[in-house]
Formats: structure tokens, sequence, C-alpha cells
């Protein structure tokens, strides 16, 4: 999902996550402190009664610190991201449906790690192949202003199943 506005995202974010819950689904969150703390009081307002934030089936987790789990020399290890993510979802999930919504990649591409963010997009996807699990990620589209980054907005929808919000319907 590519978003212009932090309140477009926040409202994208909380209707996939509301529609997990509903359904008993295990949501887990890979975001940054503001969008995760957006994203709880969102979802507090919308589900009033049918959801506390404390529930076991909504897991929340900070982006840069789960990088830190498997990133070496500021590149994405394969063995340790689908070692530690793979975990994580096995033990959240508890065999429930995953969801999740994720801004690890964005990181990277804010901190002008393209290659490793794309290296990640492509590591997410052989965790699919293997786990089952929805995945969203977030990206702002400031980040992929400039017919220079054109190469690797190519790049990052060819690793996404949809692509929605700013820029696309443009582009793609």
């Amino acid at each position: 999902y590519f978003y212009e506005d932090d309140t477009f995202l926040i409202d994208h974010v909380a209707g996939f996550a509301k529609e997990g819950l509903e359904r008993q689904e295990t949501v887990i969150i890979v975001a940054t402190e503001q969008h995760r703390g957006d994203l709880k009081t969102r979802l507090t307002e919308d589900l009033v009664g049918l959801w506390a934030p404390t529930q076991s089936n909504y897991v929340t987790l900070d982006a840069s610190s789960t990088l830190g789990l498997f990133m070496r020399n500021g590149w994405p290890d394969e063995g340790l991201f689908l070692k530690v993510i793979g975990q994580i979802i096995q033990s959240a999930g508890r065999g429930k449906p995953v969801r999740i919504y994720g801004e690890m990649v964005a990181v990277l591409w804010a901190e002008g790690n393209t290659l490793a963010a794309i290296h990640l997009e492509r590591l997410w996807n052989k965790l699919a192949s293997q786990q089952d699990f929805r995945l969203l990620c977030g990206y702002s589209a400031s980040a992929f202003q400039g017919p220079e980054m054109d190469y690797a907005f190519e790049d990052v929808c060819s690793c996404h199943s949809q692509i929605k919000g700013a820029r696309t319907s443009a582009r793609v």
C-alpha cells in the first residue's frame, strides 16, 4: 500500500487488522512506534466491545528492533529471517490464520538501503511459500519521487500480488 498521508495509511491498515480480528485471526503489526500507537487508538475506537488491545491474537513489534534480529552488515540474512519471522508467525498464530502488516522494508528504504529493502521483499515471498499468512506492506509514496526511482518502484511492485494507493494508478 503506497500512501501520501499517515491518516490514509492508518485507515487502510486498521481495516485490514479489523477484518482479521473480527474473523478471529491473529494480527501481527510490525511498524514504527508512531504507527503502532495510531493504529491502537484507531482500532480501540472502531472495535469498542469487540476487541481489547491486549488480546492475545493482536501482536505488535517494533519494525527497527525486529530488523535487528536478522540484519547482518546492512543486509537481511536469509536463514535468520526465515527462522526468526517464521517462529514469530508460528508462535503468535497458534494454528489460526495470520495476517501481518509490515514496515520493515519501508524502514530500510527510508534509510537509503533500497537493495536490502527489495531483497527483504523477496524473502517475505519465500517465507510465504513455506507458511500461510496474508501480508500488507506500507510505503510512503514520497520515497519513490522522481524518474530515478522508477526502477525501484517497479522492483517493489513486482514483489507484490496487489498494489494500491498513491502513485499506482498512473504507474501500474
